[in-house]
């Protein structure tokens, strides 16, 4: 019996494939210019393409960024859920103790220019991967920023090296093609908690259950040949040019989340419907009458009713919508109630801002806090079961919206200190004017340059008043809650007013 012979094929060494200056040293294959590297390439001549154990492949964009001189090298691909983890690695939430991590620097960076996931930094982790299973379920659009991180100078210098095969090279600074990048972990040089949140994700029983390993996708740019103290330098340069993001503008943009739908349902038929300042328009100021609130006020005024202020946006989801919407309504029909007359969408004489504390935000969700208090017999279960349910991320919206009513009925009930009855007796009955002295004991008022009161002539009455102030701090919030709530409520309808002098 003859030996069977396989004949043995040459391969092309990585050594042979020449290295781009213009892209730092990186071994490029172009095979859309040259036609012997298309040929060996398309045979598998080269002996990078049987090494799948050292190299991922995976298609994108090579590309030069930055000024001449100090070209950045980054490679941005879309990945699916599955490959980003393989891609990655490197989870900065439960970092690898392997010895390439600890070769490559990446210990050395972290603890350089990232923070630990302890606290909030940990919560945020949670709330970003229920953000993307919540997309899963198919409950929202999923609007992930690119997740950006980066590769050792080592692996410029060291085997197995980065390579990239060019299909097209019409964008001389943007080559598209595939990228076999060295199978090492990808240090975050931003979207660190987006990174923990999609590894998590990615263990979860519905993400694995749907598919979503393979049929979700996100972006991720990784910048190759950086050192420690590039990678240190990119995160300063990164997160210490902030901005200012317009919170009124965001939460009206936002339609998706759970607080976005549950705000817009409460408002709709109400007095609120249509007058929210969205931050372009005109807002709610002193002289203003045709915005009630601006959508950040409002949003929080919502969290107040629902929470007491303890829960914040991100942490009301779908499946609560249905238990605290009629409460929400509740609220908001109630302030229309008392105060839609003053609230005129007409300037006659003073607009009701300058008239009366409860136009003003701090006044509005004081309201709302007192109003939690005196709804606790309703609302004091849906808070307990927002703070016990244990929710994974792998149920699906029927089964979330089930559990969480199962919570509601086993919570005990409270019984208010103040009933709502009679709080809306009290609202009545309290004089509302901010110039009266039982407002200005609580919030101040505004001073002239040498320190007097400063006052203000009523175009409705000709009347000179004290100008009350109206901070829009926690501590006057709780003061006007406490004081509405307490036993000497009686003391906000006096109707004295503060002396000038």
């Amino acid at each position: 019996m003859s030996t069977p012979f396989i004949s043995q094929q040459k391969l092309i060494n990585i050594d042979e494939i020449p290295e781009d200056e213009a892209y730092g040293g990186l071994r490029i294959l172009r095979v859309s210019s040259d036609e012997e590297a298309r040929a060996n390439f398309e045979q598998h001549r080269f002996r990078f393409q049987h090494e799948s154990e050292k190299r991922h492949a995976i298609r994108g964009t090579l590309c030069l960024k930055g000024a001449e001189g100090g070209y950045r090298i980054c490679v941005t691909v879309h990945p699916s859920l599955r490959q980003f983890t393989d891609l990655v690695r490197y989870n900065p939430s439960d970092p690898p103790r392997a010895v390439d991590y600890e070769a490559n620097g990446m210990k050395a960076a972290h603890l350089k220019t990232q923070s630990d996931f302890k606290g909030a930094k940990a919560a945020n982790r949670g709330d970003f991967s229920r953000y993307i299973l919540e997309a899963v379920r198919g409950e929202r659009v999923a609007y992930l920023p690119t997740v950006t991180g980066w590769q050792s100078v080592e692996e410029f210098e060291e085997d197995p090296q980065p390579i990239f095969v060019a299909f097209d090279e019409a964008n001389p600074a943007a080559l598209y093609g595939e990228i076999y990048l060295p199978k090492r972990p990808i240090m975050q040089a931003d979207g660190q908690t987006q990174t923990a949140a999609l590894f998590e994700a990615a263990q979860n029983r519905l993400a694995l259950q749907n598919g979503a390993l393979d049929t979700f996708f996100v972006t991720l740019e990784v910048e190759l040949k950086v050192d420690v103290d590039a990678a240190a330098q990119s995160f300063a340069d990164r997160n210490g040019r902030g901005t200012k993001k317009n919170t009124n503008l965001v939460a009206t943009f936002d339609t998706s989340s759970a607080l976005a739908k549950l705000r817009n349902q409460a408002v709709k038929g109400t007095i609120f419907e249509n007058r929210v300042a969205d931050g372009r328009s005109t807002g709610a100021t002193l002289t203003a009458v045709q915005n009630i609130v601006d959508a950040s006020t409002l949003e929080q005024m919502l969290l107040n009713v629902i929470s007491h202020g303890n829960r914040k946006r991100e942490h009301i989801k779908h499946h609560h919508i249905e238990a605290v919407l009629p409460y929400c309504r509740e609220f908001l029909q109630m302030l229309e109630g008392q105060f839609g007359g003053a609230w005129n969408d007409t300037k006659q004489a003073d607009t009701y801002r300058r008239l009366y504390v409860h136009g003003w935000a701090f006044a509005l969700k004081a309201l709302a806090l007192a109003y939690n208090q005196v709804r606790r017999d309703k609302l004091g279960p849906i808070m307990d079961a927002m703070q016990k349910e244990t929710a994974t991320g792998d149920d699906t919206t029927e089964q979330l919206v089930k559990r969480f009513t199962e919570i509601i009925a086993e919570q005990s009930v409270p019984t208010p200190a103040v009933s709502f009855d009679e709080f809306k007796q009290r609202l009545a009955a309290i004089d509302w004017r901010r110039d009266r002295r039982h407002w200005i004991r609580i919030t101040g008022c505004l001073q002239e340059k040498n320190g007097t009161k400063k006052t203000v002539k009523l175009k409705s009455t000709g009347e000179t008043v004290v100008a009350a102030a109206a901070s829009n701090t926690p501590a006057h919030i709780s003061q006007v809650e406490n004081k509405i709530l307490s036993d000497t409520w009686t003391e906000l309808a006096s109707g004295e007013p503060e002396p000038i002098n």
